[in-house]
């Protein structure tokens, strides 16, 4: 069984809504005054009527989703209860609030459970709920568990994605500590270099992304509403350490060589991929290794994009922004640029879009996504009847 996803909504560094944060990742222009990693994420003034005592994380989950439900046009909370609805929401880690001496919530929900719970409590969901936490690939984990509710027949439709807000310094020491952040000479915004010569690591972002996932063949699903189709995923791990990869990229390569095989895809059916790229050294070797080793030289590769450069590192929200990438790259036929890659690793024989977005004809996509730990996961996402901007 396929499953369509036919709303998206997201909240990033780059806009508070789908649209906005989509055009600016294309132009490679943030708002005026705007950073990747801003100091507090404020709720945008009418985005959304939010209770002030909600976490920053609630209020994500919240507005995000509610722009996803509008999008695949389930503006009636009262028709809920005529389907079976489930919801798949993660994060990285519990609400941050608690460890700022200024905060206004005293008292917040430790649990990383808490936007799930959020959602639950505003929306009659009554069917599976369930928080994935497995660090940065959280986000594609949530959709392709959503997914799997839906192909079992346990759900007829899902609420999926992550939300993530860890700009918060004791998170910021830790990730210094542990080698994995961009050095401090350049802005924020340039930062994060993935796959180039000169990459040192990631900035910390924030942010959220949230889909409607829909079992295809449901006649009461309209036609002409998905932006694309979950094809196959798989999920694997790599056991080399708590932030180390394979060099060599025996797991990734063997994760995406199992995902072509089992979908019946040939690697000439692949027409773009949708990388992990978090600028540091490990990762950008052992993602371009792997890629190198299943589908050939890069002559012989799909494009590949990635968006960490422009909006920083989201964590547990990174896999489920970047799935939204991917679905309106489907939809508007057009690759956005790997920002801030200039010179190319010769380490990481890749084939990138650079400096400018790229029309392509694309009906194809694979997302990978990386989570420290070994967290491997990939999905095979095909193009859906969504028209283009």
């Amino acid at each position: 069984m396929t499953v369509a996803l036919t709303g998206i909504g997201l909240w990033t560094p780059l806009g508070v809504d789908r649209e906005t944060s989509w055009q600016t990742l294309l132009s490679g222009c943030r708002p005026q005054n705007s950073s990747p990693v801003p100091s507090t994420l404020p709720l945008a003034e009418g985005a959304c009527d939010l209770p002030g005592n909600l976490t920053l994380p609630e209020q994500l989950a919240l507005t995000t989703v509610q722009e996803a439900l509008t999008d695949a046009g389930w503006t009636d909370p009262t028709t809920f209860q005529e389907h079976r609805w489930g919801c798949v929401v993660g994060t990285s880690k519990g609400p941050l609030e608690l460890y700022r001496p200024d905060s206004p919530h005293p008292f917040p929900s430790l649990w990383p459970s808490a936007p799930l719970q959020r959602i639950l409590q505003e929306y009659p969901l009554t069917g599976p709920a369930l928080c994935p936490v497995s660090a940065c690939a959280t986000g594609l984990d949530a959709v392709i568990r959503g997914a799997q509710l839906i192909e079992q027949g346990e759900c007829d439709l899902v609420l999926a994605g992550s939300v993530d807000a860890s700009i918060n310094d004791f998170v910021r020491y830790s990730y210094r500590r542990l080698g994995v952040l961009a050095r401090e000479d350049r802005p924020a915004e340039q930062a994060c270099r993935p796959f180039d010569r000169d990459r040192s690591g990631f900035v910390i972002g924030a942010g959220g992304a949230m889909f409607v996932l829909a079992r295809n063949e449901a006649p009461w699903q309209p036609a002409g509403s998905a932006y694309g189709y979950l094809e196959r995923a798989l999920q694997y791990n790599d056991p080399s350490g708590m932030t180390q990869l394979d060099p060599q990229a025996g797991v990734l390569t063997r994760l995406l060589g199992d995902l072509l095989i089992r979908s019946g895809r040939r690697t000439s059916d692949v027409d773009v991929l949708n990388l992990h790229g978090t600028g540091t050294t490990a990762n950008d070797l052992s993602e371009a290794t792997a890629i190198g080793r299943v589908f050939g030289k890069p002559d012989q590769q799909p494009w590949s994009t990635a968006s960490k450069g422009a909006h920083g590192h989201p964590l547990g929200a990174a896999g489920s922004m970047e799935l939204a990438w991917l679905l309106l790259a489907l939809r508007d036929q057009i690759l956005p640029p790997v920002w801030n890659l200039s010179e190319l690793d010769p380490a990481c024989p890749i084939r990138p879009v650079l400096k400018q977005p790229l029309t392509a004809s694309i009906d194809c996509g694979l997302k990978i996504s990386l989570g420290f730990g070994g967290h491997h996961s990939a999905a095979l996402i095909t193009r859906g009847e969504r028209t283009g901007n």
